[in-house]
């Protein structure tokens, strides 16, 4: 019936390699359908993260930042931007000081407004002059011009044919976070380099400079990102209650009024911008994490040109790897899903959670070869959670369909147990009535012709009479059985000597074994009586050492031993037989079990003797274990408690596990 049940259950079950493709199709569906949705929001904070967590690299140097401040306006008594004759001073302190290249990030437009007279006067010739001869004797000077919505913003002329560049801090506004926080550069736009790259272009004018790693074009603007790290000096990157930056960071009073030390800017880049407490255009946001305000945008720049100079950027991992690792979180939990205990899914689920953001964070760290990289970590997540929450149901599913099976399977295998069970008892029963016909009348023909009977004859009668008792305690067990599985044992405790009981029951077995030559030695140690139900303690101790007699040889011994240790009784019966093979065991006590050899093939036996044996002495909450060896015979070892009380009324009715 079982195996019909198989047959059926597995033509409606799909084949493991169909399974197996279902899972592939259905990770690749999330995968496809993760990576098709713009999670640019999910993104910036896992981003930020990472980049808070990251070691940061060391600055460069070479860079020094100068800022029109407030100490600067306070000092000079003017507003900022500053006038004409002030960056004239500051152009020729930058040549005096022999300084490698200046970034002037200042917008001319709004110093022409301040100061209109300077602008019509010979100041701006001079001023223009001295840009020029910055650039002749080799220290380049860029000119940072502001980009509004229409392009670039020229400096006023003849400043506009002075090198410049755009000048400006990204901010993601409309993509990626779409929280207006700095996280990318500008390298060039419309094939026309930002002031950074272009400062440095200039610096390095004989060498071919590379963008830095993870730069990409756009196609709406033509133009050209990469994703900086933040620069650090002794875990510094900007305080703003002492206003300390990263780089060093000089007054402009300082440097128009001559007090930056000689020496100080020697071959240093610099860069000149502002940097007031009041204006909210010198400052940006760097991070989504609240552990990060607002720092000066000078200072980003810094980290622009400090990046570029050291070729150190973040590269995001191509999209076909950022797919197949979807793809494999995806189809890992899938699998898991079907195949692990729902216990440790979400054991297993958070492992590979955790699993995922370590390796992100591990390659996020300036690592060389394999620091540096950027792996997005919201579509791997919402692949696995998809898939988790998305296969919850197939699975419930799947456990249902197996639970009704199983269910449906259970139901019919109770019913052709019950029908077994009612036809041994019907067997059994109408077997018992003619057996106890041929016996009777076996031994009644026995008698009424016993003088007329030839030994030959009488030889037959006697092994008519033996097979039928054979027969009749064959049909007993098979009662005793049945009548277990219905009704369960019930123990009739009453005190009783347990070492009389063994001496009676090695007498009634000793004719059977003087037959064979077999003596039955006894050593049992003095004891009080214990409390036993004495009818099923005698079954078990007469099926014992019955089966020591059937199974040794000619000429053997028995022993019997009972022993007091403490709470527990422990009786022995050991004989010289044919022992049991070791890997037969732990099968001897079960139902209808022989172990198999030419002898017992010679002996009768039904194979419920030690069945049922087990089962009497866990009735009474003792145990009874066997050691045996081929060759050395066996000992079965009962133990059992010497202060047994009187069973519960549940205990009393007992089925055996």
């Amino acid at each position: 019936m079982r195996r019909i049940l198989q047959s059926f259950s597995s033509k409606i079950r799909p084949t493991a390699v169909q399974e197996t493709l279902l899972h592939l199709l259905l990770a690749v569906v999330i995968s496809i359908s993760v990576l098709a949705i713009p999670l640019g929001i999910l993104e910036a904070p896992l981003y930020d993260l990472r980049q808070w967590l990251s070691l940061k690299p060391a600055i460069d140097s070479r860079i020094a930042i100068i800022t029109i401040d407030d100490q600067t306006l306070s000092q000079l008594n003017e507003l900022s931007p500053l006038p004409l004759h002030h960056h004239l001073k500051a152009t020729e302190e930058l040549a005096r000081h022999e300084v490698k290249g200046v970034g002037y990030l200042i917008d001319f437009s709004r110093v022409a407004r301040l100061d209109p007279a300077g602008f019509q006067s010979e100041m701006l010739q001079e001023f223009y002059r001295s840009t020029v001869k910055l650039n002749a004797r080799g220290t380049p000077f860029v000119l940072g011009i502001p980009h509004d919505g229409s392009g670039e913003v020229p400096a006023p002329a003849p400043l506009s044919q002075i090198p410049q560049s755009v000048s400006f801090v990204h901010r993601d506004a409309s993509q990626f976070g779409k929280d207006k926080v700095s996280r990318r550069a500008v390298l060039s736009i419309y094939d026309k380099p930002a002031l950074e790259l272009a400062l440095v272009n200039r610096i390095f004018a004989n060498e071919t400079i590379a963008l830095p790693p993870g730069s990409y074009r756009t196609k709406e603007n033509d133009s050209q990102y990469f994703l900086f790290p933040l620069h650090q000096n002794d875990g510094v990157l900007y305080d703003p209650a002492y206003e300390t930056f990263s780089y060093p960071r000089y007054s402009f009073a300082d440097l128009v009024e001559g007090r930056i030390p000689e020496g100080t800017l020697k071959d240093k880049i610099v860069l000149v911008g502002t940097f007031l407490r009041d204006n909210p255009a010198d400052f940006t946001l760097i991070s989504s994490l609240s552990r990060f305000g607002p720092v000066p945008s000078l200072l980003v720049q810094a980290n622009v040109l400090d990046s570029i100079l050291n070729q150190q950027g973040i590269a995001e991992v191509p999209q076909a790897m950022l797919a197949v690792i979807c793809f494999l979180l995806s189809f890992a939990t899938i699998l898991a899903l079907f195949r692990v205990r729902p216990t440790r899914l979400i054991s297993l689920t958070v492992f590979l959670l955790a699993t995922t953001t370590l390796a992100s964070l591990v390659l996020f760290q300036p690592i060389p070869l394999i620091g540096g990289i950027w792996l997005p970590l919201s579509a791997p997540f919402l692949s696995l959670v998809l898939s988790f929450y998305l296969m919850i149901p197939l699975r419930l599913f799947s456990e249902h369909r197996k639970r009704f099976a199983l269910e449906r399977e259970n139901r019919m295998l109770i019913e052709v147990e019950e029908m077994k069970s009612n036809f041994m008892q019907l067997v059994t029963h109408d077997l018992k009535t003619p057996v106890a016909k041929i016996q009777g009348l076996t031994e009644q023909l026995r008698r009424s012709l016993a003088d007329r009977l030839l030994p030959k004859d009488r030889e037959l009668i006697e092994h008519l009479l033996g097979a039928n008792q054979e027969l009749n305690r064959f049909i007993g067990s098979l009662l005793e059985l049945t009548r277990l599985d219905h009704q369960g044992v019930r123990v009739q405790l009453r005190t009783k000597d347990i070492n009389s009981l063994l001496e009676q029951m090695a007498e009634e077995h000793r004719f059977s074994a003087q037959s064979k030559e077999i003596r039955i030695e006894t050593d049992l140690e003095p004891m009080f009586p214990i409390r036993i139900d004495v009818d099923l303690i005698a079954k078990v101790l007469s099926n014992l050492i019955d089966n020591a007699i059937k199974y040794s040889p000619d000429g053997t011994t028995v022993r019997i031993s009972c022993r007091d240790e403490g709470s527990l009784v422990k009786i022995a019966i050991a004989d010289e037989g044919i022992g049991i093979p070791e890997n037969e065991i732990p099968n001897v006590f079960g139902r209808f079990y022989r172990v198999k050899n030419d002898t017992t093939l010679r002996v009768k036996g039904t194979g419920l003797g030690l069945y049922l044996s087990r089962y009497f002495i866990e009735a009474h909450k003792g145990s009874i274990e066997v050691r045996s060896a081929p060759g050395r015979g066996t000992c079965f070892v009962i133990t059992l408690p010497s202060d047994l009380s009187e069973p519960s009324a549940n205990a009393k009715e007992t089925s055996h596990a």
